[in-house]
């Protein structure tokens, strides 16, 4: 039996050494691939809490800096949004100020006119019709009495202009050709019903030089597609949403269903129905269905004005205040302000400028009645109401401390100057829209305009049918949204399509684009044409526009988006803070990732050299092993 040297103590020890060398291999060799120092957490001992601090850290850092490239791409869009929407409108205020560079109040009645045309060959058409030229009356006849035309021996329409011609005194502004009579304009200025006769024609006659016409046509035109460039700006969608939307994901937030200029015209004529000139009016979103008024009735008051009548009393009346002592507390009302003033802050925030305000109860006295609101303070204490709409009475009322107090009412009606549509009515004789002009005290009764031929005297009877509906051009809704873009810092997105800057912008241009701004008139009544209602609606148009660009921070205190300065500064200042945060926390994400390289991170260079050592000393360990454990009793004598 051979005897060997080494004890079992040794031979643990020095199996336990070379485990330990075989043990570093691995982890070098783990090191030289990976670069990383640990496999596992519990290897870094007492920093493995720092470095796990640090990938938090890390871990918030890149999620911000995910979530703000993000918002910083909604925030381009919608600032790329305003930029176009702002050159476009500077583009239309040049051609605007070009317009009004025209000149347009000293065009003279007789620079421009009409004329007609006899394209009836049936002599027997003309006789006994009258033509009124220059305030005198002449009659077509078979004899030259008087101021009779002669127009027995005439074969066609040619010669019945002739006729015409022999008899009218000498005048180098009219013009004769062929069957076609040219007259200065106001030439024919009174009945004429020779105009009525089939085959006569008009000119098309305005009050304004044929430049002046075209300019302000193109003009129109221009206006009427900026129109659609702002419907198309604002309508923008980024990620599957419209930034301009107020938080309405689902529905494009600006609604103008008018394909070009004749249709935009056809529905706002400029006469009988005018494009809606204050916000109230422009913004406002409300339908009425048989349920709401029941039995209707439509009567003409003459001309283009009218009155719809609900069976239903206060159909038209919507609670704007619960009238009690928290609420509104002490309520005074002023004949020399127009003001109606309340002791709480905030008490009439939910009325705007231009909306209808009925005031009801026999403890308003005098001053239970419709009022148009003029505007109202900044906080909320005091409602200032048009001159039109005077207070009628100095009066204090206190209401009861709870309940609300039955003797006063406040509530709104349908602005003056909104645009009704009569849907489901079935008669062809009713107009299509009306725009309503005023609300009696009851809310029962609404006046007004319409085509004066669309306004039948008729009750229309309660049907599943029937709706009366007032449509903005604003779809959207009004959510202010918060984005977080640090633990410490936020921006707000709360630029709508509904806010001031585009309402007045939507005005403006609406203003311009509407029918009837170049004064057109029909000789057969005896009218003419009126330049200010061209001057009176450019001149609007002009201010609005300014407004909308920039306002001088003159504003009402609901108008949170003035003009397009103030909207282009948010976005600007957005983009700046969103830049400063990115770039710091771009800074840090370095130096958290240094931080955390420099825990858990080794130079692979360095882990290849530390392996080819343990594995030499791997290597030694098993040869020395080997040796050590072959030494026997006998050798070692």
């Amino acid at each position: 039996m051979i005897t060997r040297v080494p004890t079992y103590n040794t031979y643990l020890n020095m199996v336990q050494q070379t485990t330990n060398l075989k043990t570093k291999i691995d982890l070098y060799s783990y090191q030289m691939t990976t670069g990383i120092r640990y496999q596992e957490y519990s290897g870094y001992g007492m920093q493995a809490h720092t470095m796990v601090n640090l990938e938090s850290m890390l871990g918030v850092t890149q999620s911000y800096l995910d979530n703000n490239k993000v918002i910083n791409i909604e925030n381009n869009t919608i600032s790329t949004a305003l930029e176009g929407i702002n050159e476009t409108i500077s583009d239309f205020k040049s051609t605007l100020t070009s317009a009004i560079g025209m000149d347009l109040d000293s065009a003279s009645p007789d620079i421009t006119g009409g004329s007609i045309t006899f394209g009836s060959n049936n002599v027997a058409d003309y006789m006994n019709t009258t033509l009124t030229v220059n305030g005198v009356q002449y009659t077509f006849s078979n004899n030259d009495t008087g101021n009779n035309i002669d127009i027995s021996a005439a074969q066609n329409g040619t010669d019945v202009m002739q006729a015409l011609q022999n008899k009218l005194p000498a005048n180098s502004s009219f013009t004769f050709e062929e069957n076609t009579f040219s007259f200065p304009l106001y030439t024919i200025d009174g009945p004429s019903t020779v105009l009525q006769v089939t085959g006569v024609t008009t000119g098309d006659a305005h009050s304004m030089s044929d430049d002046q016409y075209n300019q302000l046509t193109i003009l129109q035109n221009t206006a009427f597609s900026t129109l659609k460039m702002l419907t198309d700006a604002l309508n923008t969608q980024v990620n599957g949403k419209y930034i301009f939307g107020g938080g309405t994901a689902n529905t494009a937030p600006i609604n103008f269903p008018f394909g070009n200029l004749e249709e935009f015209q056809a529905y706002y004529d400029g006469e009988n129905i005018l494009f809606p000139s204050n916000p109230s009016a422009l913004m406002c979103n409300k339908t009425y269905d048989s349920n709401d008024t029941g039995a209707i009735t439509i009567a003409s008051t003459g001309g283009n004005t009218g009155t719809l009548t609900a069976a239903n009393a206060g159909a038209f009346l919507h609670e704007a205040i619960n009238a009690n002592a928290q609420n509104v507390g002490e309520l005074n009302f002023s004949t020399f302000n127009n003001t109606i003033t309340s002791t709480q802050y905030g008490a009439f925030n939910t009325i705007g400028e231009g909306d209808t305000l009925v005031i009801g109860g026999d403890g308003a006295g005098t001053n239970a009645k419709v009022y148009v609101v003029k505007s109202v303070s900044s906080d909320g204490k005091t409602i200032t109401v048009d001159d039109s709409t005077p207070i009628a009475e100095d009066l204090t009322i206190t209401p009861d401390s709870t309940v609300a107090d039955e003797s006063i009412t406040f509530s709104t009606s349908l602005p003056v100057g909104t645009v009704l549509n009569l849907d489901g009515f079935n008669d062809n004789n009713l107009a299509s829209h009306i725009q309503i002009t005023g609300v009696s005290a009851d809310g029962s009764t609404l006046t007004f305009t319409a085509d004066p031929s669309l306004i039948p005297n008729t009750t229309y009877q309660p049907s599943k049918d029937i709706s009366l509906n007032a449509e903005t051009y604003y779809q959207g809704g009004s959510l202010t949204s918060e984005k977080r873009i640090s633990d410490n810092q936020s921006i707000t997105f709360d630029i709508t399509g509904g806010d001031a800057v585009f309402q007045k912008m939507f005005e403006a241009l609406g203003t311009i684009a509407q029918g009837n701004i170049v004064s057109s008139f029909d000789a057969t009544q005896g009218e003419t044409g009126d330049i200010n209602t061209t001057l009176n609606r450019v001149n609007d148009a002009m201010d609005l526009i300014q407004s909308a660009i920039y306002s001088s921070g003159v504003s009402d205190s609901y108008e949170t988006n003035p003009d397009i300065y103030t909207v282009l500064a948010k976005v600007n200042a957005n983009s700046v803070v969103l830049n400063n945060v990115s770039e710091m926390q771009t800074t840090v994400k370095a130096n958290l990732q240094n931080s955390i390289y420099s825990i858990k991170n080794v130079d692979q260079t360095e882990a290849a050299i530390m392996a080819l050592m343990a594995t030499n000393n791997l290597n030694a360990s098993y040869a020395c092993l080997q040796q050590v454990m072959n030494v026997s009793l006998l050798n070692y004598m």
